[in-house]
């Protein structure tokens, strides 16, 4: 297999979740050129008929459950082949892999772009066995059955039935893993979100889409004690719905036309010839009637502050690689010398970290510990860990449990929303994350040094994207976005409760992420995405300390996820250094120009695709750095050449070149 430096591999559960939930990053990583694998796991056979849900006569079909496996895995291949060719026919060559001993699933390479492959391991949805019960993947993952059927598919170069067991499924996936090595795996959520609108425990996502989920992470894990540290990325799914819509209408028409493409509207025969209707028409003929549609959101909503100044004067950039913690330093005070990435910590620890300290201190990070134990359960805690007063190190992980660590349901702990922190004046630490019951809990650490409990601040419906921050008066302020506008939690004094804001009115944010800055003043500037249109929104607080009425649109690049933003001196909300992830997953920066009467945003697009979101600190020279983390895994930068309001950005360079 030819190796390049961007090797991205999705693991999936059926057909389509890629599309409808990994969708536009899957089709601007094609279109890059980057080595594209997807794998997946279950023969996606659902009910077996074959046609519109919304047909009234659908009834009357009988299933024929190889016949719908066989269309979707076609569909699906023509979408591929569309998306990184332009000719949904382009062929591809099929062929038999064994994975491990006794389990064998079928690749394909698509021969125009030989790095493109798919890999179908067939396992049933739901597999018959004896007295009419069907099991289900799930089952396999909590150890409930000793094996999972296989489905062979028509034209297949692998014909016999299967019974593959936990394991042999967990070593293949890694067997895979340490043949591709990506540099980037995709996968879905692995504990989604209950539907807060119902009574009781409903679970909002498909259950294969957690199962497989499961599966992959057990295979990472292996994969990354082998010694590697790919970008691990969850998506959301179904619970993509209960959020601000986070695709503009230009991302969304393109996504429309590749699930066209799969469900078979724009076929005219089967390109492989196995398919009676080739492409899954249970879609029907609107790809736009699905709520599916209209997002594409990360599971762990990326931060944009992991890029600070830390002890020595030396910039420090921190983020998960493989599960672990991973820093870059600063050789020296603005030196743009970097050393890194160092891989320090046990466990596995989810993508996105918290990070905060006190100004030019050592950091102090906050992450989601994730643990399976026996029975294939999942404990789900925030951990913590402090930075070397030198900066050359960190303590090792300290678990600060979980706001609903003693309830009786462990379903409520693996919800945990990702840590958003701050230090006050005081040097008190403030921890914050989304609880089940989709509220905000706080855990605080005293002036003593002692964790007080955690502390329910209320709240309801609120987004699992939250930014803490540090007033220059020493209290601390935290910003959540809800349903149809931003929550705001915030001190009237240093150490004092926290006490919810009425008075905070926004627009409906889009799911992904919100920035929050001290404007000078006592004021806080507000960044985030407006919902639908995904244009970047400013609303700055009036020194009186209201709210206005309405935001300050700064046009947009498209894309999804969190604004990375810094105050620039003597200026306003429009002229902030700014950075955020655009429509083609690249870096979107507006610099402030010399002159102080050009107000406004100057949005220009650079470099390659990156993960998650960018982040904006000030340099020991004063100068603006813009840190991304790129889909080969490595820190990519770019400095102003002078340390000045107006100064432009330099050429982009890696903290570890060689």
């Amino acid at each position: 297999m030819n190796r390049v430096k961007r090797s991205l591999l999705h693991i999936v559960a059926h057909q389509d979740d890629d599309l409808y939930f990994m969708n536009p990053d899957l089709v601007r990583s094609l279109q890059e050129g980057n080595a594209v694998t997807t794998v997946v796991v279950t023969a996606g056979e659902g009910d077996g008929i074959n046609v519109d849900t919304d047909d009234p006569q659908r009834a009357s079909h009988q299933p024929d459950f190889v016949g719908y496996s066989t269309a979707r895995g076609c569909g699906l291949r023509s979408a591929y082949a569309r998306m990184a060719t332009g000719d949904r026919t382009s062929p591809w060559h099929r062929e038999p892999v064994q994975l491990a001993p006794g389990f064998t699933v079928e690749r394909f390479t698509l021969l125009a772009r030989d790095t493109v492959r798919m890999y179908f391991c067939q396992l049933h949805m739901g597999a018959p066995v004896m007295g009419g019960q069907r099991t289900r993947l799930h089952q396999l993952w909590a150890g409930d059955v000793r094996s999972q059927a296989t489905l062979p598919v028509l034209g297949s170069t692998v014909h016999e039935v299967q019974h593959v067991s936990r394991e042999q499924l967990i070593v293949g996936l890694t067997a895979l893993l340490d043949e591709v090595r990506p540099t980037v795996v995709r996968a879905m959520d692995p504990d989604p979100e209950h539907d807060g609108g119902k009574e009781g425990f409903v679970m909002s996502d498909h259950l294969d889409h957690t199962s497989v989920t499961q599966f992959a992470l057990a295979a990472l894990a292996r994969h990354r004690d082998a010694g590697h540290a790919p970008v691990v990325e969850h998506y959301r799914a179904y619970a993509n719905r209960f959020w601000g819509r986070n695709m503009d209408a230009v991302a969304a028409a393109e996504k429309a036309e590749y699930l066209a493409t799969y469900a078979g509207l724009d076929a005219t025969h089967c390109p492989q010839g196995t398919c009676e209707r080739c492409g899954d028409r249970q879609l029907g003929r609107d790809p736009y009637r699905s709520t599916h549609m209209m997002s594409t959101a990360y599971r762990y909503s990326p931060a944009a502050n992991w890029l600070r100044l830390g002890p020595g004067g030396r910039l420090n950039a921190f983020a998960v690689l493989g599960g672990r913690l991973a820093f870059w330093t600063e050789t020296g005070p603005a030196s743009g010398v970097w050393r890194g990435p160092f891989i320090l910590g046990d466990g596995w620890i989810s993508p996105t970290l918290a990070v905060t300290g006190a100004p030019g201190g050592p950091a102090e990070l906050l992450g989601l510990r994730r643990t399976m134990v026996a029975g294939g359960s999942v404990t789900v805690e925030i951990v913590h860990t402090v930075q070397d007063p030198d900066g050359n190190g960190f303590d090792g992980w300290q678990s600060l449990e979980n706001p609903d660590w003693l309830h009786s349901d462990g379903r409520r702990q693996r919800e945990l929303g990702v840590p958003s922190a701050a230090v006050d004046g005081a040097g008190r630490l403030h921890v914050f994350a989304r609880n089940f019951a989709q509220g905000i809990s706080m855990r605080r650490r005293n002036e003593n040094g002692v964790w007080d409990p955690w502390e329910d601040l209320g709240g309801s419906f609120v987004q699992d994207a939250g930014m803490a921050l540090t007033t220059e008066h020493g209290t601390v302020e935290l910003y959540v976005p809800g349903k149809n506008t931003v929550h705001r939690w915030h001190q009237t004094f240093l150490g004092g409760p926290f006490v919810e804001d009425s008075t905070l009115k926004t627009g409906k944010v889009a799911t992904g992420g919100i920035t929050a800055v001290d404007s000078g003043g006592g004021r806080t500037c507000l960044y985030y995405r407006q919902a639908d249109t995904q244009q970047v929104m400013a609303y700055r607080q009036h020194e009186n300390g209201n709210w206005p009425g309405g935001g300050a649109g700064l046009g947009t690049s498209g894309g999804t996820g969190a604004v990375a933003a810094l105050w620039a001196p003597e200026r306003g909300a429009r002229e902030a250094f700014l950075a955020h992830r655009s429509a083609g997953g690249r870096l979107a920066a507006s610099m402030p120009v010399a002159d102080k009467d050009a107000s406004g945003t100057h949005w220009r697009e650079t470099g390659g695709m990156f993960a998650q979101a960018p982040s904006i600190a000030y340099d020991a020279a004063g100068a603006v750095v813009v840190a991304v983390l790129g889909t080969d895994g490595r820190l990519c930068l770019r400095r102003q050449l002078s340390p000045v309001v107006g100064s432009p950005l330099g050429p982009a360079y890696l903290a570890d070149p060689a």
